[in-house]
């Protein structure tokens, strides 16, 4: 239950002599505003209108989605202000999603005026808790250590791994600009990685929406699902080709992998991710501005909490709403109703934050972490697994690799820098804020015009393809150099005791205790649409692996 409006001061107070003129009933009504006043026009009479605001009594500095109500009148129109604050969504409605101030108070004020043309302006104050910096965030992703851990363990995964395991990709990690993956990583209930952290803020989500807000869901999910698994299938060629070079098989009178080629492929793929994000864009921001007082003051309860403070929804709350769909449109849905909740109750901050993995994705790092989680409810990833393993790379003292191979490994982390953050006006950090930014300016009170619509559009895609050439040039040193370490083998980077190291390594972590059995995932025997296994003879799985799809990538 949201609590009282604070007791309003004796400054806000309506003058006596105006209580004394109006009726005991109006008298009552002024008194429950709970800090708001009431203004009449002499030359109109009538009731005015109620106007009392109901509001967090604390929120937490820069921390949106909250939200602040009036009561619903048949016939009314709300004019809604925020000193140091901003509103969202709804400054013309009876309710509105707010961002506070980072300090100090913040005070909403709503004028509620009737048909008649009676008007009556209701005001709340609330405390601002100033918010301190999340542990995981920009400067640690980029650190020098998170990030030779992360490409280490990339080079892991591809030294002990195969096609399958590189193919294992979280359907997440697709059009990822909502703040999600910065939600998960510093939920205070250390949950973020549990495989139930989406299906509670997902399920809440869909169990707070009506029908019709479902059904624009259903709709995007319709219209997505074959560009989703499209953007799975056009990594094939990636891996296959990365794979084909670890393996010293390259396609007959080719010397090693074509950067340019490698950009261009990369660039497809995140002009893809593009249209994807900003389609979704559109569908969520249009959702937040039909969102009724309720459903605002639902999602605005659940803000600046962890997972542990949420209601306890599961997927069984939901069923009803994804009941007829196929798996991938339920894949969807989901995926969706949890960027829907972090983008509104995030930040520009959040939404550009990505984890050091984000990037160098076709090395089967993510099967290492995630596959025993698969179809396992509760199950919590273990967090430390990318630096500890890592550092068997890029330590030559844990003894997996020789003190040259560990610095041409840790060579990536100064090669990869200008393309990541080095570069002023052309790297990947900068090509995820302009893209955030575009987005996040369509979460607005009324609906963007066409050239508004047109221009994030033209923006999403112009930095999408500057980010997909800069991601690919770096895939293409990270896939060179992890080639030119695994096929050095008993030469000056690793021996083959080394090597058998590295198997046994893999198979201690990704061995898992289910039901009082050990099971071993480190053997992995199946190829992936993201987490759904897929037929080694279906036309898709053939065509994206065929000599045909990558051979084009070599030089």
């Amino acid at each position: 239950m949201l609590p009282s409006p604070a007791t309003p001061s004796p400054a806000n107070r309506p003058q006596t002599a105006l209580i004394l003129t109006v009726s005991a009933g109006l008298l009552a009504l002024l008194f429950a505003c709970g800090g708001g006043s009431a203004a009449t026009n002499s030359t109109v009479s009538g009731t005015p209108p109620a106007s009392s605001i109901t509001a967090p009594s604390s929120v937490m500095g820069g921390q949106a989605g909250y939200a602040a109500s009036v009561p619903t009148q048949t016939g009314c129109t709300y004019t809604w202000t925020v000193t140091n604050g901003t509103v969202m969504v709804g400054a013309a409605t009876d309710s509105i999603a707010f961002i506070p101030g980072a300090t100090g108070t913040v005070t909403l004020s709503c004028k509620v005026t009737s048909g008649t043309g009676l008007s009556a302006t209701g005001t709340a104050t609330t405390a601002i808790t100033a918010a301190t910096a999340p542990p995981f965030n920009m400067d640690q992703c980029l650190s020098d250590g998170a990030q030779s851990t992360t490409i280490a363990f990339s080079g892991f995964g591809m030294m002990t791994g195969n096609l399958g395991a590189q193919s294992f990709f979280p359907p997440g990690k697709v059009a990822d600009y909502w703040g999600f993956q910065c939600l998960r990583d510093n939920d205070a209930s250390d949950m973020g990685h549990n495989t139930s952290f989406l299906t509670r803020v997902s399920s809440n989500v869909l169990y707070v929406l009506n029908d019709s807000q479902v059904a624009a869901l259903k709709t995007l999910a319709s219209s997505q699902v074959a560009n989703i698994n499209l953007y799975a299938w056009k990594r094939y060629p990636l891996m296959k080709s990365f794979r084909l070079l670890l393996d010293g098989t390259l396609p007959s009178g080719t010397t090693g992998l074509s950067v340019a080629a490698v950009k261009s492929a990369s660039r497809d793929l995140y002009l893809l991710d593009g249209q994807l994000s900003y389609e979704r864009a559109v569908v969520y921001a249009n959702l937040y501005r039909s969102f009724t007082a309720d459903q605002k003051r639902y999602l605005g309860a659940m803000v600046g909490k962890a997972y542990s403070g949420w209601p306890d929804k599961t997927e069984a709350d939901v069923a009803a709403k994804t009941q007829g769909l196929s798996n991938d449109e339920v894949v969807a849905m989901m995926t969706y109703a949890g960027d829907l909740y972090s983008w509104y109750a995030g930040s520009v901050t959040s939404d550009v934050y990505f984890c050091p993995e984000r990037h160098g994705t076709y090395f089967g790092s993510f099967y290492l972490k995630d596959a025993p989680a698969v179809n396992h409810p509760g199950y919590s990833i273990d967090e430390t697994m990318t630096a500890t393993i890592g550092k068997a790379l890029c330590e030559s003292a844990q003894g997996y690799i020789s003190a040259a191979g560990a610095a041409k490994m840790n060579a990536l982390t100064t090669t990869q820098k200008a393309n990541l953050c080095g570069n002023s006006s052309a790297n990947i950090v900068l090509a995820r804020q302009k893209i955030s930014e575009a987005l996040r300016s369509l979460i607005t009170s009324t609906a963007p015009s066409a050239a508004d619509l047109a221009l994030v559009q033209s923006t999403v895609t112009t930095w999408s393809g500057l980010y997909g050439d800069l991601d690919g040039e770096n895939n293409h040193a990270y896939a060179t150099t992890f080639a030119e370490l695994y096929r050095n083998v008993g030469g000056t980077y690793l021996t083959s005791t080394q090597l058998t190291g590295l198997a046994a390594l893999r198979k201690s972590a990704m061995t898992v205790t289910e039901n009082g059995a050990l099971v071993d995932y480190s053997n992995c025997t199946k190829q992936f649409l993201f987490a759904a296994e897929v037929s080694l003879t279906s036309a898709d799985f053939l065509s994206y692996t065929s000599s045909a799809a990558t051979g084009s990538l070599f030089k």
